[in-house]
């Protein structure tokens, strides 16, 4: 809240249970309230500086107190994003101006909306939605029934007044808390460092964000799936936390072999507790959603997985763990995007031809249809407005496309389909992309679209003492991996070669020449079929169809088939995920109208 007396009554409007004071302006007025445990803020104060770092931060008191006695403007805070290890908020009160961030994959995020004239800020959307008394929009909670959302579409809450601050930006207040300004601190690196260096930076960055979650005395756990992300994870954490609990399920589809890689992992730790379980001993996929409570703040897929997330955290409560490690959001950073040889071919014509070949002979597809792709150079406007306008001609290849464009599915109704059709037009007037070339625009998609989902799967298991966290989205861990040259960091010869890297002297070796990962599409399928009658019937009073924006008749069909990752992913799925969001809610609509 900005230092001003009218930002006080935003208080009023909050849950009152557990919530504090956590940091004040030096007027005495309040700067930042919630409801966190007290090893989750840090605070330090000096002269006309307050200053919170509030998560998993590995600066120590002196530290942040030593670095407020430096600040004599906002802009000074740049550099300390990525000053300490760690995944956190950073805000700061500097002679009462405000300025409050999120970090550079999402996973933190920062919204904002207007109490009377002021600007007020919060990490929630729903909640900051409930003391702004916003109301939510039509044409943006009908855009989250799509398959996908193009940047940046997906930064944009389902609520009218309610706007996300970028992730690697900051929000900035004035003291009477009017005119904020959104300005960016971080930016990508440039990749330049070799595979070798970009290992040892990896190694380290791991190494410090994995020991900010062991210290202290708090009990933890991980994940121990038998991937390559979430064994980093645990082989680090154990060396600091030697009978460390780790979890692996066991899938018995015999296609996935991610429990017997887990198993070799954990082989030579004599003093580790593995408890391996049964895919079957958690709640199927898409059960347990039509009585589903507790949503996360925004619509998202994540509520499908909501009872089996909450399965593994009573496991890790029963076994002590306070703290949970996974290797969500290694994907993204580690296997990179196929269109960064749209990037190479602009700089290493003769490398990008070499893999051009060897790619299409994966993938089954044409070289030639590939090579104009690669070759073709419109804008992201130009790309994003073709779209949004019906002028793409073809389908376009993922080794040289901007990203993925969502189809306007069956279900929508006339209105909705309207609404949805006029907001891309109107955001491809002034659309910019993440990077100036696609394979880096494309990894940071990926990056944030990681942060988000994570994001959202932890406000799942999140409770009063005990919570989920994913350090490969740490700032600094993304940060060593976007440093590496895209041609070393992906391959088509080589399954995660940094990670390879990185890990070498730790990894089992047997581990690190895995080439397999599991998809899990065996026991999906069977959920859906045990499921989808009692799914079906969500569509019987569907709110989403009160709301004018679904008609059910065509979702109720889709619960009639087998399931098929070409009809039952994507857009069926957003459409399920919004409809239980929408339900579990108790915010009204606006008209449907854009203003």
């Amino acid at each position: 809240m900005p230092d001003d007396e009218g930002a006080a009554a935003a208080i009023g409007r909050f849950p009152t249970d557990g919530v504090r004071v956590l940091l004040r302006h030096r007027s005495g007025r309040p700067c930042v309230a919630g409801r966190l445990a007290d090893d989750r803020v840090l605070v330090a104060e000096r002269g006309d500086t307050r200053l919170a770092v509030i998560g998993h931060c590995s600066a120590t008191r002196d530290e942040l107190a030593t670095a407020a006695d430096r600040i004599d403007d906002l802009t000074d805070l740049d550099r300390m994003g990525l000053a300490w290890a760690g995944s956190y908020h950073l805000v700061a009160s500097v002679r009462g101006r405000l300025r409050v961030q999120g970090t550079a994959s999402g996973l933190r995020r920062i919204f904002h909306g207007e109490l009377g004239t002021l600007t007020i800020a919060a990490d929630r959307a729903d909640v900051l939605a409930t003391v702004l008394d916003a109301p939510l929009d039509p044409a943006l909670l009908a855009l989250r029934t799509l398959d996908v959302l193009p940047h940046p579409l997906g930064d944009q809450p389902p609520w009218r007044n309610v706007s996300a601050v970028p992730p690697g930006w900051y929000l900035a207040l004035p003291q009477d808390g009017r005119r904020s300004l959104v300005e960016r601190w971080w930016q990508a690196p440039e990749p330049v460092r070799s595979l070798t260096a970009g290992g040892q930076l990896l190694r380290q960055a791991l190494e410090d964000a994995v020991r900010v979650r062991a210290r202290g005395a708090r009990p933890i756990s991980a994940d121990l799936s038998g991937g390559m992300d979430s064994t980093s994870i645990a082989l680090l954490a154990v060396r600091h936390r030697p009978s460390l609990t780790v979890l692996t399920m066991e899938n018995d589809d015999r296609a996935d072999e991610d429990a017997r890689w887990a198993r070799q992992a954990a082989a030579g730790l004599p003093d580790l507790n593995h408890i391996v379980y049964s895919s079957r001993e958690l709640p199927r996929f898409f059960g347990g959603l039509t009585s589903v409570e507790g949503v996360p703040d925004e619509p998202s897929t994540a509520v499908l997985s909501a009872p089996r997330l909450r399965a593994v955290r009573q496991r890790a409560l029963a076994h002590g763990s306070r703290l949970h490690l996974d290797g969500l959001g290694g994907d993204q950073l580690l296997c990179g995007h196929p269109a960064y040889h749209h990037d190479l071919l602009r700089h290493r014509p003769l490398l990008a031809a070499q893999r051009l070949r060897v790619l299409t002979q994966l993938r089954r597809s044409n070289w030639g249809t590939e090579a104009r792709g690669l070759l073709e150079g419109h804008s992201y406007r130009r790309w994003f407005t073709d779209r949004a306008h019906g002028r793409a001609l073809r389908t376009p290849s993922p080794l040289s496309a901007w990203g993925h464009f969502p189809g306007l599915p069956a279900w929508l109704t006339p209105d909705a389909r309207d609404l949805v059709t006029r907001t891309l037009c109107d955001t491809a007037a002034t659309v910019e992309p993440l990077a100036s070339t696609r394979g880096r625009h494309n990894d940071l998609l990926a990056i944030q679209d990681a942060g988000r989902m994570v994001r959202q799967c932890h406000q799942l298991t999140e409770t009063g003492d005990f919570s989920h966290t994913s350090p490969f989205l740490d700032d600094r861990v993304i940060q060593a991996c976007l440093a590496v040259r895209p041609e070393q960091r992906v391959t088509p010869w080589e399954f995660k070669p940094l990670i390879k890297a990185a890990m070498a002297d730790v990894m089992p070796p047997e581990v690190l020449t895995r080439r397999t990962k599991g998809d899990g599409t065996t026991i999906v399928a069977e959920g859906f079929e045990a499921h989808r009658r009692e799914l079906a019937e969500l569509w019987d009073d569907s709110r989403l169809a009160a709301l004018g924006l679904v008609d059910p008749g065509p979702l109720r069909e889709l619960f009639d088939l087998p399931y098929t990752n070409s009809l039952h992913q994507g857009a069926m799925q957003s459409a399920l995920s919004c409809e239980l969001w929408a339900r579990a809610t108790a915010f009204q609509p606006a008209a449907a109208t854009r203003p």
